[in-house]
């Protein structure tokens, strides 16, 4: 910041100030507007509720998913894969509060290893206060998980498979795709979900008879190109940054200095003629 002149400083520090205040603004606005609805959690419960019945009965998906097209409901049908269960289960038997703090803090921790530079505040701010990333934290939404998994998948790689749990933001999830640890953990995904067996085929058709199309994961990007936003305004550049992606053969050792000739060793003198040391 101190690099930058007096007028950069005052329009990023206004700007940014401008969104923190209409953010601030709107939350308090739909808290109130969702409270008066009573339904601030009420994706957390739609969550326990789903995964009660798949351990009592088995049935994750509605029968009339199943039966041929229909008109989603929200928070009637089930529209996420099996291994989201992974995520709910969990929940039956944790404290309410975690469903928030573990992805808020994952979120904001990831964001502030990477030190991003202040040109990137307004952007990240823009993100954070459009309305459709407020309310769904108030009702209590996955898209806060998807987030976490992906602010820190660009600086640790591996965590942005996680956003497989929302198949509709897939490419998201390629953050991490150049390390190893990523490869790892979308393997151990991958095997631990082959468990849920037919499920898969009921996610198939469920999907296919929904009215739901892609385009509905479409108010949750601002949120995700925050830590995206992050990483390219980053000054931190010691982090394990999973976009920092090294070209096949180039070596990451220090690039060594050919030393100049003032560096050289100074050559020994010539002896003088006659002299019996020549």
């Amino acid at each position: 910041m101190a690099g930058l002149p007096r007028v950069a400083r005052v329009a990023i520090l206004t700007t940014t100030g401008l969104f923190v205040v209409v953010g601030i603004a709107e939350s308090v606005w739909l808290w109130r507007y969702v409270d008066g609805q009573h339904a601030l959690g009420l994706d957390l419960a739609y969550f326990r509720s789903i995964a009660e019945r798949w351990l009592d009965t088995g049935e994750f998906y509605l029968p009339r998913q199943l039966a041929g097209p229909y008109i989603v409901e929200s928070n009637v049908d089930v529209l996420y894969p099996p291994n989201a269960l992974f995520l709910f289960v969990p929940f039956l038997f944790l404290p309410w509060p975690l469903w928030w703090a573990v992805p808020i803090g994952v979120f904001t921790w990831s964001l502030w290893q990477l030190r991003p530079a202040p040109w990137t505040w307004p952007l990240m701010a823009a993100g954070i206060a459009y309305p459709p990333t407020i309310s769904p934290l108030l009702y209590g939404n996955t898209n806060m998980w998807i987030a976490a998994a992906l602010a820190a998948g660009v600086v640790w790689g591996w965590p942005s498979v996680f956003v497989l749990l929302k198949p509709s933001l897939a490419p998201f999830a390629l953050v991490g795709v150049r390390t190893r640890g990523w490869w790892i953990a979308l393997a151990v995904l991958i095997l631990a979900s082959a468990s849920f067996g037919a499920l898969w085929a009921d996610y198939v058709v469920a999907i296919r008879n929904s009215s739901l199309g892609p385009a509905h994961a479409l108010v949750t990007v601002p949120l995700l190109l925050v830590p995206i936003v992050a990483w390219f305004g980053r000054t931190r550049r010691r982090s394990a940054s999973s976009l920092g992606w090294r070209w096949p053969g180039r070596s990451s050792a220090p690039a060594t200095r050919s030393p100049a000739p003032s560096d050289a060793a100074p050559e020994a003198p010539h002896a003088p003629p006659g002299d019996p040391t020549a």
